[in-house]
């Protein structure tokens, strides 16, 4: 069962699933959206269990940026490949490694990995 809630730094997002034809946000084919303001994220309820999974983790990470903008000075024009690279590896380390620690059920709902068997 998709976990009901997910704690990224400081902040609690309520994780709910909804049918796109009762939801006009996932009318335009979107499997999922993060809300910041109401610290919401919505997945798609009648798409397959591991795109679910994946689109789960997806709203995760833009709720991650919404909650810990920054990942330090951006690089300048003419940045180096591996500058931009670390750049955005600093946007991403710190929140993931927290809500991994902090969210283990949604940690190993997220990597069970998906057996048509077992539906």
């Amino acid at each position: 069962m998709i976990p009901r809630s997910v704690k990224i730094g400081t902040q609690v997002f309520s994780i709910e699933e909804r049918d796109p034809k009762k939801d006009g946000m996932l009318s335009d084919g979107s499997y999922g959206y993060t809300l910041d303001g109401k610290n919401l994220i919505v997945i798609d309820s009648t798409i397959h269990p591991s795109k679910k999974q994946v689109t789960l983790y997806h709203e995760i990470m833009h709720a991650a940026r919404m909650s810990n903008e920054g990942g330090g000075i951006k690089p300048g024009k003419g940045a180096t490949f591996e500058e931009w690279e670390h750049y955005f590896i600093g946007i991403w380390e710190n929140s993931m490694l927290l809500i991994m620690q902090d969210n283990p059920k949604l940690v190993e709902w997220l990597t069970k990995g998906y057996d048509p068997k077992l539906k």
